[in-house]
């Protein structure tokens, strides 16, 4: 069969070469994509399809007059300024857009069915008092002080917030991966998590590919976000401490207060009175249900450590983080419990609802949970949904 000759406008050709990584084509691609500009030679739709796929950018993009103006307004809330972020990933652009298909499915949903927004989203607004924002979220949440006491692990604290966010009708969505493409990695160097604030769809997307304690502290952290309405995207590695905005001061500040209360820690602290101040950190982590990072920053701001031992634990929990990596990746996972923890419950029953009443097809469900027939009847059921 002939080879089909297809013309594309330089300015896309140039585009494209502005949205990707430097890294990601092979010397063969760039020499064909050099030919292309300088007119010595003419794309196959062969090879455009090849470019596509290895860009993540949509074939159609290919073929417009001129490029597509792509804004994500989500960009503007990044925790902190950051080069990588001046150039996102297409990983990352194509993770926002499927959270806002989410978002803007669930608003609809909810504004056809008579829900009333949410009562706690923006409700702090304007607030900057540490001690009301926690106490607030405390009773919406209806946390006590210790309320990690109720967890016997980092994981178990996490999906116990969760399901109290979604208990407030927050959407907490999880996932390392774009879609259910399992080569296309989300790096935590790029993001941790993000949230669109939302009256009637608040919803947080938390990076799988994170940490347990990370994760907890991401959740959280974009948790107080709603309550004061500002939308975020939360790129801090935790070992930055110059530089952010006072927002996010406000909010580190009430996630920590939350995780580990000031008073509480204090004491804990002095009960143990250990010479070794790393083994008291690795104590109080285990014994607040957290990360040993945030209690080192803890430490930190009650002027229990210095600057060079919380840098210390920072480097060691990015090594410890490594090396547990390496063996998920070795030993694999439950795919179920995976497609079940990426998930928001309130999501996938309201999904199944709507099925049932002939509102939503169910190639929309499969397409907004990227899941096949098979997988989403199973999750489905798993997360107390019910299809008729």
């Amino acid at each position: 069969m002939p080879s089909v000759y297809v013309n594309i406008k330089p300015e896309i050709i140039n585009w494209v070469l502005n949205q990707i990584q430097d890294d990601i084509l092979e010397e063969n691609m760039i020499n064909n994509i050099k030919a292309w500009l300088n007119g010595t030679k003419t794309p196959t739709f062969n090879q455009i399809e090849d470019l596509s796929r290895k860009t993540n950018i949509p074939l159609g993009y290919f073929f417009l007059q001129t490029p597509p103006e792509e804004k994500i307004d989500l960009l503007e809330y990044r925790t902190i300024d950051s080069i990588q972020l001046a150039k996102p990933s297409r990983n990352l652009i194509d993770t926002i857009y499927h959270m806002e298909r989410i978002r803007d499915w669930m608003k609809d949903y909810r504004l056809e069915m008579g829900f009333d927004i949410l009562p706690v989203v923006g409700c702090m607004e304007n607030v900057d008092d540490i001690s009301t924002i926690t106490k607030r979220i405390r009773n919406d949440l209806e946390l006590n002080e210790t309320w990690y006491e109720l967890c016997s692990n980092t994981r178990e604290a996490f999906n116990f917030i969760r399901d109290r966010l979604e208990a407030c009708g927050i959407i907490v969505m999880m996932s390392g991966i774009v879609g259910s493409n399992t080569h296309r990695l989300l790096d935590i160097n790029e993001f941790r998590a993000f949230v669109m604030v939302d009256k009637w769809a608040p919803i947080i997307f938390i990076n799988a590919t994170d940490s347990d304690g990370a994760r907890l502290f991401s959740l959280l952290h974009e948790a107080v976000h709603i309550w004061i309405g500002k939308d975020d995207l939360f790129n801090d590695r935790y070992d930055i401490t110059n530089g952010v905005s006072s927002t996010e001061k406000l909010c580190n500040a009430v996630t920590a207060e939350l995780m580990v209360p000031k008073d509480i820690f204090i004491n804990k602290w002095n009960e143990i009175n250990e010479t070794d101040v790393f083994d008291t950190i690795t104590r109080l982590a285990k014994y607040f249900r957290c990360g040993e990072v945030v209690i080192a920053r803890r430490a930190k701001d009650c002027n229990k450590i210095n600057q060079d031992v919380y840098n210390h634990v920072v480097e060691t929990a990015i090594e410890n983080y490594n090396k547990i990596k390496e063996k998920q990746e070795d030993n694999g996972g439950n795919y179920y419990n995976t497609m079940i923890s990426r998930l928001d419950g309130c999501f996938v029953r309201a999904l199944c609802e709507s099925i049932n009443i002939g509102r939503t097809s169910y190639t929309e469900a499969y397409r907004l949970t990227n899941t096949s027939p098979k997988t989403f009847a199973e999750v489905a059921q798993r997360l107390g949904g019910m299809l008729w």
